[in-house]
């Protein structure tokens, strides 16, 4: 018989002798007969079997408090496991989402109560889940969007802050974490400061900062949210006592952790001495010091938690949050990056430590507001010297203060400055703190930093400058200077020459000025091989040297002549706002209504479901293998070792697929797993299936993968011109008039050249798929936007009649076209997995391979020849426009460029000629505005050339060219309602352009280092319906008279359900909240056509209005019998009338090329830029957009926003590059591609939706909205355009320049030819 288990308490003087409680026989305790913590045996005395629970100060699970509740977690995770993935994996938060997996995109954020030594207390902090390691977690409070109330999810929601809403939770979250870190009392800058981290694709920001601005104590909109409210933010109860939770349930942060996993044991010692004797009984083993894992998403490869055998937590150290304020300030390694921010601005008002402001100005620019409070600034160092390459805005500020840094190992502790520390063996040692010393107010510390978006963002070059300076004497440098850099090499930190140089010298000597910049010119030489996505060496030397120079001109001060003093310092953002005007009918509402998207606050409050929130019944995983070179033969696979990891179950390859290897229905075969032919890095091999996810993407790695016959791939269209490798019939040549004579006759001629890449999606939904085997074929969750192509190629694939596959949509987390024919692909290669493994099976594509495998926006080059009169009018055009379309030319969109080509200028001779380049890339594909963007673009780059070499004023020569109402087109159709002209007037008038180019003229005269540039861009853009077909149905349910729909199309953010819902309310006259919208279906809506070119809601609310006008006629009869009834009364009689309450109608619309109608627009943008790094300032934006009788001008004003930030993130920061050699894509993490993020956007940006102007052939008076804003943001180009050429001009440099898109801050600078010799006070 067995007894109880009882505590060890009854062993005597010995920690490890266990007493037999029937004979008291002593025994040892060995720990090869102890089992999770229980020590079992029979007694050597009496034979008696006993079982005794070993205590120890040593934790082998951790207790973590997840809104509310307490979980206890043990080794049945391993250790690398990510507080996300437990999260979503234990489905306590499908509301919080993850994508990228390295900090950079936030969509991932959560509140985690840390702890703060300061106050000695527990803050609320916003963290990355994705890299916060869920052991990490012991005895912290984390709240997620599921235990927030609904203030903030609502104010979200009231003010159109959520689109496709995937990022809504985290944009929730962080604010949430900033009232409650504040107590609920914030500034407006504030507000802006802290959305630095969560990126959104869909709305442009600026909705997102007015509703969280809402809640400032200096906004206006203050006084309508309850003080109350505020502070119940962030409130969660305990569900046993129903009070305030404060995590106290679990363990205190400073018990010691162990737990040992299969490959990797984590520890978390509480002292020093536990941390070393942890490190010296594991010698030989991969060790792992572990803080915020923030460093795991800039190198994941080397730091990722997984690669390591010893993970050693170091947040239960109590010794490392030290903060001592004596006579220096001594800061523990463990203070985050957030709490050193806090610390020095707490001190930087002290005289002695007044250079503390500029540390704070340079660590609010580091990463984001959740990297900065999850990771300490000793783990930023220890990242700079591991990687010396790393460009650590923290290293260099902290040089630059010469900080002293308290370095310990198993031998004790000693101090080093912080020169020395690069340089010094760090194996086995940590940081235990840093020395800030005082400076007297002659030491004068600046910061410095270029890099290529205003946040969340690495430096391409940074700089510290330290000296010591009499002002009163010559400004002689009493001291020895420091001159820190990064970026430059990895090697190089210290411009020794130039410090040696300085020492002693007078700043007010010009000739000592040019001396400094000559010297540091000398011994700068930057690494061009440094990092092969980074800017050019010549760039970052410019950069460098002017940073020095900067420092000068601030320290000279009023010494300086007054146009050069604008270099003294960098740009400063203010405050951003908004304006929104429209015209609204509320006798015509819910018609015309500013509503709030039906979906809205299920988005914000996480409540909504996508496709990787579906839960599933023990489900496999799939992921792809994919190719590491392009233009080669696949000569073998071996799977064994990714097979031999737990969990993995399958490799499948291209002979393992039942039916086609092609899932490209009707067109150019596309494999779906390689057959011997790799065309591209990043191309699909094969397919591992595992019982988890994140083993499937390990396994895939383990692939080992040997290629033949590699060959140079074919990168650029440049590259395919030289090669001679186009694909054949690329579209018709497009002719007017003609335009060779046409030219041959004009008194001008000009011939030029413009070129503009690629684009990704970066839609925060990867591509993702579920499949589910049935009795009768396939049930396919797809994040596809056409539902009929889906189920043509599943079905190919799987060799099974169309009928058998069933593919469902409710919503996606973003597509931008992306998802048009992309995700074929990815549904095919998961319904294979699914019917060999005869399981359910999700693919939910990795980030890294969703940006490497799936094609981009089409690149671009168009040649142009121009024949025009010396008054400016156009009389011939000839363009060759060439188009990138990677590996397979199914998606070729050249036709429809030329579509777009003449934008709104009339020429009456025209000849256009496109080619389709062939290259080693993924099949490029639509992206928003795929034949518009770069059709107008080119027309525009046209009008800047004409401008240039007539010297007459841009605005002055696009107004002179505008199209006339009645003109044609050069496709041949006639323009029957033009109102540009009008438009353009119009903007002029209401944004003050007269009198705001008079005022940069002005200003660029007088400031050599800072220019402004004003640009005017008209926008026509062609709607067409070409062979294009929506369906709908409408059901009235007779019980109660409330309303289900399934339409055509798929609900990406655009707000396609709420217009559809507005329409039903408004043809049949019943409340909206009677109406439902269900989700799409091969079922419900088959053969329809994609959602995308901006028509789809349109032509869904047309078959709608049709469903609608069915059902009243066949309803009207019966009404006519009864006398006033409610809607109820009525469905019920129809019913019993047996009247059909179900309609369904398919609009169809000829298939003619010619437009249905024109949009019209204009856009007016203002920049400010800095000639010395590139850098610039969106400080205003005026765009009046046609948009006809809007259905829903709140809806249809986020749509504009949404798609022009989209288009600055096009022409100014996301640029795409591949690695020459293999072709392998090198900016496919967040650390290399460059979205906007909220301090991108204008300063001031205001958005007109044309009023009085009802579409005389649109639905309902209604014109598309989705796409064309973005057309115009490539007036922001071109101010910064203007900002060069002014640059230019005070060199007496006045030739023309192209301008190719990405317009990048290295390339901006490098074109306004700056060079040191310039460089005058």
């Amino acid at each position: 018989m067995l007894s109880p288990t009882m505590d060890a308490k009854i062993s005597l003087e010995l920690d490890n002798c266990i007493v037999c409680p029937v004979c008291s026989t002593r025994h040892l305790c060995g720990k090869d007969q102890t089992k999770d913590g229980v020590f079992a045996g029979n007694c050597e005395g009496c034979g008696y079997f006993f079982k005794f629970r070993v205590k120890s100060d040593i934790n082998s699970e951790i207790s973590v408090t997840i809104n509310g509740q307490k979980y206890t977690v043990g080794n049945e995770y391993p250790p690398w496991t990510s507080l996300n993935t437990y999260l979503r994996k234990e489905r306590i938060s499908v509301g919080t989402k993850v994508m990228c997996r390295e900090g950079g995109c936030g969509i991932c954020m959560v509140e985690a109560k840390l702890y703060e030594p300061i106050s000695d207390t527990m803050k609320s902090y916003p963290i990355n889940s994705c890299l916060c390691p869920l052991f990490m977690c012991d005895g912290m409070e984390i709240t997620t969007i599921e235990g927030v109330n609904d203030v903030i999810p609502k104010r979200l929601a009231k003010y159109n802050g959520s689109q496709c809403g995937y990022c809504s939770p985290a944009q929730v979250m962080n604010m949430h974490a900033l009232l409650d870190f504040n107590k609920g009392s914030v500034s407006m800058k504030e507000v802006e400061d802290a959305f630095d981290d969560v990126i959104c694709r869909c709305t442009g920001y600026r909705p997102i900062l007015d509703a969280m601005k809402s809640f400032a104590t200096d906004s206006s909109c203050r006084s309508k949210t309850s003080i109350a409210d505020i502070e119940e933010l962030g409130k969660t109860f305990c569900p046993k006592t129903g009070q305030r939770c404060h995590g106290k349930c679990h363990p205190e942060m400073g018990q010691k952790l162990q737990v040992i996993g299969a490959d990797t044991v984590w520890y978390r010692p509480t002292t020093l001495d536990q941390l070393f004797k942890i490190v010296s009984d594991n010698p030989g083993k991969k060790v792992r010091f572990v803080f915020g894992n923030t460093g795991s998403g800039v190198y994941y490869r080397d730091l990722g938690l997984a690669n390591f055998d010893i993970l050693i937590d170091l947040r239960g150290i109590k010794e490392l949050y030290g903060v001592d304020v004596d006579s220096t300030i001594i800061l523990g390694g463990n203070l985050s990056i957030t709490q050193l921010i806090e610390t020095f601005t707490r001190f930087k008002l002290t005289t002695s430590y007044a250079y503390f402001t500029q540390l704070v100005n340079m660590l609010q620019k580091v990463a984001t507001r959740s990297v900065r409070s999850l990771g300490c600034w000793a783990g930023n160092l220890m990242l700079k010297h591991l990687h010396p390459e790393f460009q650590s805005d923290i290293y260099v500020s902290l040089e630059a203060a010469n900080v002293g840094l308290m370095i310990a190992d198993k031998t004790g502790s000693n101090q080093i400055p912080i020169g020395q520390f690069l340089k010094t063996d760090m194996t086995n040692k940590v940081i235990v703190a840093m020395i800030l010393y005082s400076m007297s107010d002659d030491h004068f510390i600046r910061m410095y930093k270029v890099a290529q978006r205003a946040e969340n963002s690495h430096s391409f070059v940074n700089a510290g400058i330290r000296m010591q300076i009499e002002k009163c004497n010559k400004f002689v440098v009493k001291e020895k200077p420091c001159i820190v850099f990064s970026g430059i090499s990895k090697d190089f930190v210290h411009a020794i020459q130039t410090e040696n140089y300085l020492l002693g010298k007078e700043l007010s000597d010009v000739k000592v000025i040019q001396g400094a910049l000559t010297t540091l010119a000398s011994e700068l030489d930057p690494d061009p091989n440094i990092d092969s996505v980074e800017p050019s060496a010549g760039y970052r030397k410019n950069v460098a040297i002017g940073f020095l120079y900067s420092y000068f001109l601030d320290i000279l001060g009023d010494s300086v002549g007054s146009k050069f003093r604008s270099g003294a310092v960098p740009l400063q953002r203010p405050l951003s706002s908004g304006q929104q005007s429209y015209d609204t009918k509320p006798m015509e509402w819910p018609l015309t209504e500013p509503l709030m998207k039906l979906e809205a606050i299920n988005q914000t409050t996480g409540k909504a479901q996508y496709i990787n929130d579906i839960p599933l019944h023990k489900p496999l995983y799939a992921a792809f293998v994919t190719s590491t070179v392009g233009n080669a033969k696949l000569k073998s696979m071996d799977p064994s070792k990714a097979l031999t990891l737990p969990g993995v179950l399958k490799f499948i390859t291209a002979k393992d697929i039942h039916g086609e290897n092609n899932c490209f229905p009707n067109s150019m075969a596309e494999e779906v797993l390689c057959s011997g032919d790799v065309v591209y890095a990043g191309q699909a091999l094969g397919i591992i299936v595992a019982d988890d996810e994140e083993t499937a993407n390990r396994a895939a790695g383990q692939v080992e993968v040997t290629y033949s016959d590699q060959k140079q791939p074919i990168l650029t269209i440049e590259d395919g011109i030289k090669a001679k490798s186009f694909f054949p019939n690329p579209g018709d040549v497009v002719t007017a008039g003609d335009a060779d004579a046409a030219i041959a006759n004009s008194p001008k001629k000009i011939t030029g050249s413009i070129s503009f890449g690629e684009q990704q999606h970066f839609q925060m939904e990867t591509q993702i798929s579920i499949c589910t085997p049935t009795e009768d074929g396939m049930d396919v969750e797809a994040s596809t936007q056409w539902i009929d192509l889906t189920q043509q190629s599943t079905a190919m694939v799987l060799g099974v009649p169309e009928s058998s596959i069933n593919v469902r949509v409710k919503r996606l987390g973003g597509a931008y076209g992306s998802k048009i024919t992309r995700n074929l692909i990815v549904s095919a290669g998961c319904a294979i997995a699914a019917q060999i493994m005869k399981r359910t099976v999700k693919l939910n594509m990795e980030f890294h391979t969703n940006m490497k495998m799936v094609g981009r926006r089409f690149s671009y080059r168009a040649d142009y020849t121009v024949g025009c009169m010396q008054v400016g009018n156009l009389n011939g055009i000839k363009i060759q426009l060439y188009s990138d379309l990677g590996c397979l030319p199914n998606d070729n969109n050249l036709p429809v460029a030329f579509t777009f080509i003449d934008n709104a200028y009339y020429c009456e001779n025209w000849k256009l000629t496109p080619v389709a380049v062939k290259t080693n890339k993924p099949m490029n594909t639509y992206c928003r505005a795929p034949g518009s963007t770069p059709g107008i673009f080119v027309m525009e780059s046209i009008m800047e050339h004409v401008a240039k070499e007539l010297e007459l004023d841009p605005t002055y020569l696009r107004t002179v060219n505008l199209y006339k109402k009645g003109q044609k087109t050069p496709l041949g159709g006639t323009l029957k309602y033009c109102n540009i002209i009008e438009l353009v007037n119009d903007l002029e008038t209401s944004s003050d352009f007269g009198k705001r180019q008079m005022t940069v003229e002005e200003f660029n005269k007088a400031n050599r280092w800072k220019k402004k540039g004003l640009s005017i861009v008209p926008m026509k853009f062609a709607l067409t319906y070409v062979g294009v077909h929506f369906n709908a149905i409408v059901n009235i349910y007779a019980g109660d008279g409330s309303i289900s729909i399934s339409h055509g199309g798929i609900e990406t953010g655009q707000g396609i359900n709420t217009k559809v819902a507005q329409v039903c309310a408004y043809e049949l006259g019943v409340p909206m909240d009677l109406i439902k919208i269900k989700a799409n279906s091969s079922l419900t809506n088959a053969n329809d056509y994609t959602t995308g070119g901006s028509i789809t809601s349109e032509l869904c609310c047309l078959a709608v209005i049709n469903c609608c006008k069915d059902l009243k006629t066949r309803m009207a009869p019966v009404k006519a019998k009864m006398k006033n009834p409610t809607w109820k009364e009525w469905t019920q009689k129809c019913i019993e009338d047996k009247v059909d309450l179900s309609s369904r109608y398919c609009v169809f619309q000829p298939g003619t090329t010619d437009p249905y109608y024109n949009s019209y627009g204009v856009t007016c943008t203002e920049v400010e830029f800095d000639v010395l790094t590139g850098q610039h300032l969106i400080t205003r934006v005026d765009i009046l957009n046609d948009c006809g009788e809007s259905m829903n001008p709140m809806i249809d004003v986020g749509q504009v926003e949404g798609a022009f930030v989209m288009g600055l993130g096009y022409w100014l920061t996301e640029q795409v590059k591949f690695e020459s050699t293999t072709g392998q894509l090198l900016t496919r993490s967040t650390w290399e591609y460059k979205p906007p993020m909220a301090k991108d956007i204008p300063i001031d940006f205001r958005i007109q939706l044309l009023k009085n102007a009802p579409n005389p052939v649109g639905v309902l008076r209604s014109k598309a909205v989705g796409e064309p804003p973005l057309c115009m943001s490539c007036s922001a180009l071109f101010a910064l355009k203007r900002c060069v050429e002014a640059a230019r001009q005070d060199i007496q440099n006045n030739t023309f320049f192209a301008l190719d898109g990405p317009a990048t801050v290295d390339k901006l600078q490098e074109l306004c030819l700056v060079n040191p010799s310039q460089f005058v006070i």
